[in-house]
């Protein structure tokens, strides 16, 4: 099929290295107004057009495009192609407003469209592995989530905690929502230092928590559920080809009891971007829907709104307080 990358930043190579050697996918156009980036599109796509803007790319019959600009235009973008009739794959976050990524999702079921937003992490097999858990009962009724993502260097923007919240945010809450689907009650943020915490409650009684940092001293990416009966965990760093699951000596999975290791559930060795993309793919051609439909997206930019929210009222508020 016939499919158009649209940016080509650090991402967007990554994207286009998968796409270009995909059997189902023929990427005839990449679009980006920096001369640079594209420039390097010959060393994956040599036989692709190089243009500046969406509107040329979808001059080339397309059957489907996938966004990778940044997320100030990913809505947009998003409601242009729909538009012009092709699927789209948009990187996360779907949109920087509820209003936006509602307008999105509605287009496209509207239209018919094939339509799924990039939580990579939903394709990763620990996170697939979890959700297996948590449905067929093996750790119980799920208590609480836990997460952390650190970031062991300095990024571009890092010292802003709304830039933060957004960029690494919507990994985690998608797996959230993967594990339970349903609403959240509360969602809160707080930062401290370079460190966000975003906490929140669903209907189930689920408990989150989810520690954010772009500027750690330390790369941490770990993932906890801890259940009634059972807790399982995923560490990227440390094992990231085993998710582990355990119980406690007490009564209760919420004390300091130490875990009873129960056993190690081996991961196969794939790359989730080159699953992400087969997906979109597969679905295209199949017509079907994704794993990952812009309505997760929905879910999860609320989501981030609200903790949004929050970030600014603590701003506000210390701001508001006497030195």
């Amino acid at each position: 099929m016939r499919v158009g990358l649209i940016g080509c930043g650090v991402w967007g190579e990554n994207l286009l290295r998968v796409l270009s050697c995909h059997a189902q996918a023929e990427v005839v156009v990449v679009a980006d107004p920096n001369a640079a980036r594209l420039e390097r599109v010959r060393y994956f796509a040599p036989s692709a057009r190089r243009v500046p803007s969406l509107d040329e790319a979808l001059a080339a019959q397309l059957d489907a495009v996938v966004i990778a600009t940044p997320p100030t235009s990913h809505a947009e973008l998003t409601l242009r192609a729909l538009d012009a009739g092709v699927d789209v794959l948009v990187e996360k976050p779907l949109a920087l407003a509820p209003e936006d990524a509602e307008r999105c999702a509605a287009r496209a079921e509207a239209l018919g469209r094939v339509a799924m937003v990039g939580h990579l992490l939903r394709y990763h097999p620990a996170v697939t592995t979890l959700a297996e858990l948590c449905g067929a009962g093996e750790l119980g009724e799920v208590e609480r989530f836990s997460a952390t993502r650190r970031s062991a260097r300095a990024l571009a923007g890092s010292a802003d905690p709304h830039a933060t919240l957004w960029a690494l945010g919507p990994h985690d809450l998608a797996v959230l929502g993967a594990l339970d689907p349903t609403p959240a009650r509360s969602v809160v943020a707080s930062v401290r230092g370079a460190s966000i915490t975003v906490a929140a409650r669903l209907a189930s009684g689920t408990q989150a928590r989810i520690s954010l940092c772009r500027s750690s001293p330390t790369k941490e990416r770990w993932t906890r559920v801890m259940g009634s009966r059972r807790v399982a965990w995923f560490d990227e760093v440390q094992s990231p080809e085993s998710v582990i699951l355990a119980t406690t000596r007490g009564s209760s999975l919420l004390t300091e009891d130490p875990l009873i290791i129960e056993r190690e559930i081996r991961l196969p060795s794939v790359d989730p971007l080159a699953v992400e993309i087969s997906h979109f793919l597969d679905c295209v051609e199949n017509r079907t829907p994704p794993l990952t439909p812009l309505t997760e997206g929905v879910t999860v930019v609320r989501a981030l709104a609200r903790a949004e929210r929050a970030l600014t009222a603590q701003t506000l508020g210390a701001m508001a307080s006497p030195a």
